[in-house]
């Protein structure tokens, strides 16, 4: 009976010092900033993200060395990622990003679904500078024209080392997520979710829209253009054959 009582009371102690090593484990307090923009004009332009690690902050900077960041960015059915794109600039190493499902860059923006692209970058000096390229679709012309408005949300932001040195965190906070390990390849690796703070607005992105009330005055210019263009090349064409005839005579 007095070792059944001790066996109990050392299992109830290590309870209580696993459950103050639980709550007392290094949280990991992340102090990450990222700031984005949208840059360039008409409808082909670039998003880009500054990620700044602990720039104030010293203690926890080790976390980030020799780290790879990754992005996961939702893109609303008014905008798209052009695939082929995306592979010339992998092929040539100027960015790592690839589609997270298959992309019809020929639909209209009505019948478009939000899609989701991944980028990556190596952390350098605690800093990481990425950049997406993105285009606008054509959204249906509607009575007075005016503006579609495109509103991209605010990226998820992951981290994967090339150690273990992440797993010290308290996993509550930081769970992990099976996802591509770089843009070239199939294989997948453990990322961790990363909290940080927005220092910029939301990004806007207003694209112009046909007016229906112009149809007739762009369809009957349209047509006085083909017209006038036709006869004129029928004119040369005439012209052209004469001319070599009275070459031949």
């Amino acid at each position: 009976m007095y070792v059944n009582n001790r066996i109990a009371v050392l299992k109830i102690c290590l309870l209580f010092l696993s459950f103050i090593f639980d709550i007392t484990a290094n949280p990991c307090e992340f102090n990450v900033k990222v700031e984005q923009g949208i840059h360039n004009e008409g409808f082909h332009r670039n998003i880009t993200y500054r990620i700044l690690f602990n720039t104030e902050e010293d203690e926890e900077r080790w976390l980030y060395r020799d780290c790879i960041v990754g992005l996961e960015q939702t893109l609303p059915p008014g905008v798209y990622t052009n695939p082929d794109e995306l592979g010339d600039l992998r092929r040539t190493n100027r960015l790592n990003a690839i589609p997270k499902n298959p992309i019809n860059i020929e639909l209209p923006a009505e019948q478009s679904d939000p899609s989701t692209v991944y980028v990556m970058d190596n952390i350098r000096h605690n800093e990481a500078y990425l950049w997406l390229p993105v285009h606008a679709r054509y959204h249906q012309a509607v009575s007075g024209g005016s503006t579609a408005r495109n509103e991209i949300e605010a990226p998820k932001l992951y981290l994967r080392c090339p150690d273990q040195r992440l797993e010290l965190c308290n996993k509550a906070v930081v769970p992990s997520i099976s996802l591509l390990c770089n843009g070239s390849s199939k294989e997948k690796c453990s990322w961790k979710v990363i909290p940080y703070t927005m220092m910029t607005d939301t990004l806007i992105w207003d694209v112009p829209v046909g007016n229906t009330d112009h149809y007739y005055i762009v369809a009957v210019g349209t047509s006085v253009v083909i017209v006038v263009g036709s006869m004129y090349l029928l004119k040369t064409i005439h012209e052209y054959k004469v001319g070599l005839r009275k070459k031949t005579l």
